[in-house]
């Protein structure tokens, strides 16, 4: 009894650890989700931290540097200086040795310099602070681009799961007629080649069922990865497809003005201008001369045996002022300047591609958009008279009225009809999707 206890308890403990971690999540605790955990958005917020970083950096060229050095010798042999001088007593020259240097010897000193006109520096100041700037400006975009993403991949899944309802309703609706169509066949009402094509149908509608399941597997998977959930973690969704859509009044001309204002690859892209000037102009202050100040004050301690006292040590200090000015350098400014001015050429490039392509994006959108919505409404209608119309056939086949062929052709009917209206319930909202991020409302 003992041992069974064990066992059971060491089970249920092996279940419980490798249970499968269930997420579920509405679209915007998914969109939430994704911005605090997602491995490739988080690298858009650590370069921000490394712009910030940086920025303190750009300020420290700026800050006065103060460096301390202490030295500390043991002369363990003396160098000796011989002289010769006559004597004038012997008239002989005679030799004297005399000892080089302290057995012991130290020096201790601060150096002082503090930059006073130094242009580059200033650039890089003013460089730091847009490259922060800049680095807002991406991760921005990233959280537009994570948001665009886990919408598509979450209407994804509603999308297919809707269809494994529909799917399975079909099979239901083809059970039924096989059920009937094999009474009506053990009663000589029906032909075997109709209880052979009920059969098939029901077969083919289990399968289809059975692809609408994988696919809504697949897609969550998806969803998963790029929400950034943990490898062994599953996610449920808590929202549904919308049963009624409201549609956003649409302006008779898109509003260029504000949309180009509110668009974060434009700002980006003339942010990135700017800096490359910045550049331009930090290349010019190399022909401005550099101003800088120093100091020193130190000593140094000679004896030949207590070399930490007062007494010992000889002190000295001075201060000065460094001036540096370019001469010339080769042309290596000139060849770094041209090029720089190529690339600012670049930029302008972009700004008008980009322009561009906001335009072109506000007008296909507000088409897609509108166009999506009309579909949509109409192919709804479209199925509740294809639903209609299964009822139908189905009370009159059940009383003998209707052939199975009837019965068929409208089932296939509301599949292909179901199918569509599923098909322009995605495509619209990816319309309406794709409408607000060109209008900047994302």
């Amino acid at each position: 009894m003992k041992n069974n206890l064990l066992f059971a308890l060491f089970c249920l403990l092996f279940v419980s650890g490798n249970a499968q971690q269930t997420f579920k999540m509405s679209l915007d605790e998914a969109i939430n989700y994704a911005s605090q955990n997602q491995p490739a958005f988080q690298n858009y917020k650590i370069d921000g931290q490394i712009a910030s970083a940086k920025k303190l950096e750009s300020v420290s060229k700026y800050l006065p540097k103060v460096t301390g050095s202490y030295d500390m010798r043991d002369n363990l042999k003396l160098g000796q200086i011989v002289l010769k001088f006559p004597n004038p007593i012997t008239n002989k020259d005679e030799t004297k040795t005399i000892q080089q240097g302290t057995k012991y010897s130290a020096t201790a000193g601060v150096d002082l310099n503090q930059p006073i006109l130094d242009m580059g520096a200033v650039s890089d100041i003013q460089y730091s602070k847009q490259q922060q700037q800049l680095s807002g400006f991406q991760l921005q975009q990233a959280l537009i681009d994570l948001k665009m993403n886990v919408t598509r991949s979450y209407y994804l899944v509603l999308l297919n799961a809707e269809r494994v309802s529909k799917t399975a309703k079909s099979a239901e609706r083809f059970q039924k007629a096989y059920d009937d169509t094999k009474v009506k066949y053990d009663n000589a009402n029906a032909l075997k080649v109709d209880l052979n094509r009920a059969y098939l149908n029901l077969s083919n509608a289990k399968f289809q069922l059975k692809i609408a399941q994988d696919s809504v597997k697949t897609s969550k998977i998806a969803l998963a990865q790029i929400v950034g959930l943990p490898i062994d973690a599953e996610v449920e969704l808590s929202d549904a497809l919308p049963t009624e859509i409201k549609t956003e009044l649409l302006p008779e001309y898109p509003d260029y003005k504000n949309a180009e204002a509110g668009r974060v690859e434009l700002k980006t892209e003339s942010l990135q201008k700017s800096l490359n000037r910045l550049q331009l102009k930090k290349i010019n202050y190399q022909y401005i001369p550099t101003v800088s100040g120093y100091g020193y004050i130190g000593g140094q301690g000679l004896d030949n045996e207590k070399i930490f006292q007062k007494d010992k040590w000889y002190w000295s200090s001075y201060i000065g002022l460094r001036v540096s000015v370019p001469i010339f350098d080769g042309l290596q400014k000139l060849a770094l300047a041209n090029q720089q001015k190529f690339v600012i050429r670049k930029n302008e490039n972009n700004i008008s591609t980009i322009r561009n392509n906001i335009n072109y994006q506000l007008q296909t959108s507000s088409v897609n958009y509108a166009n999506a919505a009309s579909n949509l409404a109409l192919i709804k209608e479209n199925v509740k008279l294809a639903e209609d119309v299964v009822k139908d056939v189905n009370v009159r086949y059940s009383n003998s009225v209707a052939t199975y062929q009837e019965v068929l052709d409208a089932e296939n009917t509301l599949k292909e009809t179901e199918f569509n209206y599923l098909q322009s319930l995605y495509t619209f909202l990816i319309a309406e999707l794709e409408w607000k991020k060109a209008n900047a409302k994302l």
